[in-house]
């Protein structure tokens, strides 16, 4: 309602430069402010693991999509999707946060990839940072990971994708979605790296294995969080 209300705001004043009421104004400052007003705040990449060994929570990981879709619905941003196993795959490029919606029901299981073939992360997350890092006009990148968390064969190293999430400023979130436990007693076995790369750029890693409760409340964790940065960005204080 407040960005609407600016937006309107922004609106009238320029009708004012054009019909010449009001005080002296600047008719591209105007244009600017009203351009600054309409684009995205938030620019978002979500990666979906769509591997052999995500057969029993594929249709879990859609759900996830769909949650993310719901979750950030009234943040005004772009966002893209992308699924990666044997290959990475773009689903959808640059489309408002509701056309995610449209993606889910294409996330496709690799059913050619088998224990043995390789389920490329790194290179997916090099991909997607490659392209936020494009995305220069919002105050904020975001990326969330939706899979298992780990990574097998491929050319990258982990290092190399790190230094890039870092250096391209995109907050990184993780849902580890998998038919199985993610911990062996105290010890991790999987998404150790994502758990990494999730600290080392102020996001989070979520264990959700195929909760439906932890997944909602991750969801609402992950836009607080995103919500507070991108007010924080814009000089707001939270609230």
């Amino acid at each position: 309602m407040k960005s609407k209300t600016a937006y309107l705001m922004t609106l009238l004043r320029l009708l004012a430069c054009f019909l010449g009421f009001g005080a002296p104004c600047s008719l591209l400052r105007a244009q600017e402010e009203m351009k600054s007003e309409t684009k995205p705040k938030l620019s978002l990449a979500v990666l979906v693991d769509s591997s052999a060994h995500q057969k029993k929570v594929i249709e879990f990981e859609r759900e996830a999509v769909n949650a993310i879709a719901d979750g950030f619905a009234s943040i005004p941003a772009d966002a893209f999707a992308v699924r990666y196993a044997d290959e990475v795959e773009l689903l959808q490029d640059w489309s408002s946060i509701s056309g995610l919606k449209a993606v889910s029901p294409r996330i496709e299981l690799d059913t050619e990839s088998g224990q043995d073939q390789r389920t490329l992360l790194y290179e997916a997350l090099d991909t997607a940072l490659l392209k936020l890092d494009t995305a220069s006009s919002a105050n904020s990148k975001v990326l969330i990971v939706i899979g298992e968390g780990n990574n097998a064969g491929g050319r990258l190293k982990y290092s190399e994708v790190k230094k890039r999430a870092k250096s391209a400023h995109v907050q990184c979130f993780v849902l580890l979605i998998a038919d199985h436990n993610l911990m062996g007693g105290r010890v991790r076995h999987y998404g150790f790296d994502l758990y990494d790369l999730a600290s080392a750029t102020k996001g989070k890693a979520y264990d959700i294995e195929r909760s439906r409760k932890h997944l909602d409340k991750a969801i609402r964790d992950v836009v607080k969080r995103v919500n507070g940065i991108a007010k924080n960005q814009e000089g707001i204080p939270r609230s």
